[in-house]
């Protein structure tokens, strides 16, 4: 067994590792339970995804800590026919898992990097990539940029990664390093600057944003809307600004910006404003709780509050302890909420128990947030054929028109276009109860970008 190095101090998470199937020959049945995408890309040589004996029946691989049991000789470079790569031998590819496990992000980590963990597993034990099993080192972002940097120079210039595979916020500078190395870099944001970037979500996106929330209010009667801010979520002020941009395009008036903080925030002088402006509609990226807490203060200060719209925050688990505050709220998705309970749902649920046992929740968003992300990853190798090279690699992985994350997008992105103009959203509603996310109808809610 070779483990892949860890941050300093920190131990791999535990967790059953079994032995690597054999690759058996490329005309065996397609193993039960492998997401759509794998199974078109096997039926498409040369860059299909060789099967395994028994499938996901036998023991696979499972990718916990960058771990693999067994397989190929790692020391051996590529085929001969391949231009040496870094990250890639004949028996495996590595990339880097660039996330904050320490700071204010760290919430996040243990999720995203089991849905890493889930994904990775189902493509390994259908015999990897080309024959060649996919592997990642990790490094943590501490949640800040120089973190952020550090971390990706580690995995680049040190361990020698692929790829950089990334919650969506890796700051800045990691960013301009990673494309002046021509290093492919996989997030959620579609429209993340530099040739070497992907992502699958463009709603946030963009330089003015998209016209789909205003068409959201719009749609639902709001006219007049107060947006709240804070500093706690450093993309926070950004957003809202597009946020802004949508609702105008949408003929709804922003009448007032609240900051909000997390103490010594005054809720009953924001409900007063509130109701001075007159809003029937109150948004903005803040914690969705906080939202609940200014809409409830408001109404009962006598405005009439008709709509609101959560931008960001959307988790199932959010409901365990039944916010009553939240109850009739309004969340946008960008892509197809648990609730849906598609085939590629129950695919990833089932991964999940398998390949990241030690997650006890598996309907977490960040772990599905992680499962897209390394399944985006996934996508461009299969594309760059037999000898992937990083520039190759960004190359194919650019032409993919119809990226679907395996239909767990609410409409297929075009990977060649950083500012897509169509963006799409689904809705959920939360109960009266405030027990349950209702899915509403239409599931794809779409906007065009603002100019």
């Amino acid at each position: 067994m070779t483990t892949r190095p860890t941050p300093t101090g920190r131990a791999p998470e535990a967790g059953p590792v079994g032995p690597v199937a054999p690759v058996g020959p490329v005309t065996r049945l397609t193993p039960v339970g492998v997401p759509r995408a794998d199974r078109a890309r096997r039926r498409r040589p040369p860059r299909r995804i060789a099967a395994v004996a028994a499938g996901l029946g036998l023991a696979g691989s499972i990718l916990l800590t960058g771990c693999v049991a067994g397989g190929a000789d790692e020391t051996s470079g590529a085929p001969a026919s391949c231009a040496p790569t870094p990250g890639v031998t004949s028996g495996a590819v590595s990339f880097g898992a660039l996330y904050p496990d320490t700071g204010s992000g760290s919430p996040l980590s243990r999720a995203f990097r089991a849905g890493i963990d889930a994904r990775l597993g189902v493509v390994n034990a259908a015999g990897g990539v080309e024959g060649r099993q996919v592997r990642y080192d990790w490094r943590d972002d501490e949640s800040t940029s120089d973190g952020a940097l550090r971390g990706a120079r580690l995995l680049v210039d040190r361990d020698q990664v692929f790829a950089i595979v990334g919650t969506s916020g890796i700051a800045a500078e990691a960013v301009s390093y990673l494309a002046e190395r021509g290093v492919p870099t996989i997030g959620q944001d579609l429209t993340a600057s530099g040739d070497n970037a992907f992502g699958y979500s463009n709603v946030l996106g963009g330089q003015l944003g998209n016209s789909v929330f205003g068409v959201f209010a719009r749609a639902h009667g709001a006219t007049r809307a107060v947006l709240l801010r804070t500093d706690q979520i450093p993309a926070s002020g950004q957003i809202d600004e597009r946020i802004g941009h949508s609702l105008r395009a949408g003929s709804v008036e922003v009448v007032d910006t609240i900051d909000w903080t997390p103490t010594g925030f005054d809720l009953n002088a924001a409900a007063a404003r509130v109701r001075a402006a007159n809003a029937d509609m109150i948004t903005g990226v803040v914690p969705p709780q906080a939202l609940a807490d200014v809409a409830t203060a408001a109404r009962q200060a006598g405005a009439t509050v008709k709509v609101v719209m959560v931008p960001i925050g959307y988790d199932p688990g959010l409901l365990d302890r039944r916010p009553q505050g939240l109850a009739g709220s309004f969340f946008l998705v960008d892509f197809v909420p648990f609730e849906a309970g598609t085939p590629a749902h129950k695919r990833y649920l089932d991964a999940m128990s398998r390949y990241a046992p030690q997650i006890e929740r598996r309907e977490q968003t960040t772990g599905l947030v992680g499962w897209m992300t390394a399944d985006l990853f996934l996508r461009g190798l299969a594309e760059a054929g037999p000898c992937p090279t990083r520039a190759g690699y960004i190359a194919a992985l650019r032409k993919v028109a119809d990226y679907d994350a395996d239909g767990l997008l609410p409409r297929p992105v075009d990977l060649a276009v950083k500012s897509s103009p169509t963006a799409c959203v689904s809705v959920v509603r939360v109960s009266p109860a405030a027990d349950a996310f209702q899915v509403q109808m239409p599931m794809a809610l779409c906007g065009e970008a603002l100019s």
